[in-house]
């Protein structure tokens, strides 16, 4: 009994067995408020990544994704988001890794990594490494934060969700290539005329996903600040391409430029060959389109409803339309040039 009490006098005086995280009386408890983490990773697909994690005054956590060149994407989450990333920085203790982490040997093309810390009491901690990353569980810590924060890299914020119509036009001197999509609460419309066809398909069963697509590749490319020309003074008789988006919440995004002008003060002439902007939506353009358009040609007769082809003349001109049901079957139709002959 005696060599007892006396092992609980000396735990009681070296502190042994209390918890390393329990706040000291009269001392305020210290919080995580802030936490950036990212790198370089080499030739993978994402090079360029970051994550911002910030604790917001009404408790929730704002959460900012950066990958490359694209545009930041914010989301506003609860509270819980942030209490999980403070957890595992006090339970591998990131707030004690050192400056910086190297290999012995030179690494071409590796990847790096940084990770900012900000706490409630004005402290802060940041750390680094290249090839290199803290020993023991120090590597185990950076990836359970990595592979939290990752849910969000696929993630769209609410205004690319919020995208409800979309129309791509390219005219140029093999012909005019249109893609177009709208979204409402009783169908998907879908049209589309590839470049050197005669003939416009329009249907109504169209996933609405594929606005989100085109809202992150309206990203990708900035158009939010590319500078063209105001599709109000459109001049029909130049080969040209053009950009409308619509949103929810009633903006309306417009973008046109020609394709036959050189850049003032670039001495590559553009005549004939598109912007770097123009390129890139255009490809992604005929990609997710084409992604839809193919899923729809797999649809059965019952989803895939009424549909519409119109006939157009080689300048352009509508010459008529004729309506099909699911089957392939004709509906009725119209004939531009002769209303009387309508059926």
């Amino acid at each position: 009994m005696a060599k007892t009490l006396i092992l609980m006098s000396l735990l009681s005086i070296l502190g042994c067995g209390r918890p390393a995280a329990s706040p000291q009386p009269g001392k305020p408890e210290r919080h995580l408020t802030s936490i950036e983490y990212g790198g370089t990773h080499g030739y993978h697909s994402h090079s360029n990544i970051d994550y911002k994690a910030e604790r917001m005054k009404d408790g929730r956590t704002r959460v900012t994704v950066m990958v490359g060149n694209d545009r930041d994407r914010v989301f506003v989450e609860d509270g819980s988001v942030m209490d999980t990333l403070e957890a595992l920085v006090m339970e591998y203790k990131m707030y004690k890794y050192d400056k910086t982490y190297t290999p012995k040997f030179d690494i071409l093309d590796g990847d790096s990594w940084h990770l900012y810390q900000h706490f409630s009491d004005g402290s802060s901690a940041s750390c680094g490494g290249y090839e290199a990353t803290p020993p023991g569980k120090g590597a185990e810590g950076l990836a359970k934060i990595a592979g939290y924060l990752s849910r969000w890299l696929d993630r769209e914020p609410a205004e690319d969700v919020a995208l409800t119509a979309f129309r791509y036009e390219l005219h140029n001197e093999e012909g005019t290539e249109v893609y177009w999509f709208k979204k409402d609460p009783y169908h998907n419309a879908i049209y589309f005329r590839k470049m050197g066809s005669l003939e416009g398909c329009n249907y109504y069963c169209g996933d609405p996903e594929l606005l989100v697509r085109m809202a992150r590749a309206m990203r990708w490319h900035h158009l939010g600040s590319y500078t063209g020309e105001k599709l109000e003074k459109e001049n029909t008789s130049r080969p040209r391409w053009i950009v409308v988006a619509e949103y929810e919440n009633g903006q309306k995004f417009e973008i046109m430029d020609y394709l036959d002008r050189p850049e003032e003060g670039d001495e590559w002439n553009r005549r004939e060959v598109p912007s770097i902007s123009e390129w890139g939506i255009r490809s992604d353009v005929e990609h997710f389109f084409g992604q839809e358009i193919e899923r729809i040609g797999n649809l059965p007769p019952e989803e895939l409803g009424d549909h519409s082809v119109t006939t157009y003349d080689a300048k352009g001109k509508p010459q008529r339309t004729i309506n099909y049901d699911g089957h392939g079957n004709v509906l009725n139709g119209r004939d531009y040039n002769d209303p009387m002959k309508d059926f």
